[in-house]
């Protein structure tokens, strides 16, 4: 067993379907790896979803009880139970490309040390008509013809302008971690043990992988954003009322973060806290 994909889910089996459709097409030998999904406590269908895929791939379903948002714990239950070497951490609604899960082993094993890799998202970020845009693109059955199509409509990840601005050469950053997001990113399993896996005090949306991140980086793995492992964040509807609470949130989980970690990179965490909240706007849509 080589690599470990990890999903966290809470209600959402429409979405896991798609996810879980995305991991049937991979072209690694299926020997390889392993699909861990864990239900942080929800009550539709998840279970019997992955039931109907255990035929395809060896995944297995893991359930935890509904005490509030635990989505750290869940993560951490799933490299808990994980028996590959590299964990590949999709959120739930990301489909990945089939190459996806061969290219993350590849790069890790090219490299003798330890490395995080940051994977790009088509679609990351994408709200009103651009969401009503990426629909009409986006397949499970032929994610490469859907990131062709949202390559073309200029759908890109939202953090691109970041990239613009600052190279693909993240390890070359100051704060590579800053968007360590679990939404498509890989490691090797005993660097995160190593780290502590993720802060279980993270009981609200937001900053449980930042924060991991910044620990990643401060035990020396070094960052890679790899473009050409490439997934589409599949689009869904967001609640005013509930995305106005992620975005306090995710505020709230910034200023946790730079009290726990007295690294002049993370100073910056509580400046201009308005403009920064606002910015996290597009990203929590991503997300919610």
């Amino acid at each position: 067993m080589k690599i470990s994909v990890v999903i966290p889910t809470y209600n959402r089996s429409d979405l896991l379907n798609k996810t879980l459709t995305s991991l049937v097409s991979q072209t690694l030998d299926k020997s390889l790896y392993e699909v861990v999904v864990v239900d942080d406590g929800g009550v539709d269908d998840s279970r019997a979803v992955c039931e109907q895929f255990q035929a395809q791939i060896n995944v297995r379903y893991l359930w935890q009880q509904d005490l509030g948002f635990r989505a750290g714990k869940a993560r951490n239950l799933g490299i808990t139970y994980a028996e590959g070497k590299y964990i590949v951490l999709l959120d739930c609604g990301i489909v990945l490309s089939p190459s996806g899960l061969a290219l993350h082993l590849e790069r890790h094993e090219a490299d003798e040390y330890a490395k995080v890799i940051i994977g790009y998202v088509y679609g990351f970020g994408a709200t009103g008509s651009d969401a009503e845009l990426l629909k009409q693109c986006i397949n499970a059955d032929d994610v490469e013809k859907a990131i062709l199509l949202a390559k073309e409509k200029g759908l890109y990840d939202i953090r691109q302008s970041q990239y613009d601005d600052l190279g693909d050469n993240i390890s070359a950053w100051p704060a590579p971690f800053d968007i360590f997001w679990t939404a498509h990113v890989s490691a090797e399993r005993q660097a995160l043990i190593r780290a502590g896996l993720f802060d279980e005090g993270f009981n609200s949306w937001g900053g449980e992988d930042v924060e991991l991140g910044i620990r990643l980086f401060k035990h020396n793995n070094k960052f890679e954003l790899d473009k050409d492992i490439c997934s589409i964040h599949w689009p869904h509807q967001v609640d005013d009322a509930e995305l106005d609470d992620k975005v306090r949130q995710a505020g709230v989980a910034r200023l946790k973060i730079k009290a726990m970690h007295n690294l002049w990179q993370t100073s910056f965490y509580d400046r201009e806290l308005g403009d920064a909240i606002y910015s996290l706007n597009r990203v929590i849509r991503a997300f919610a």
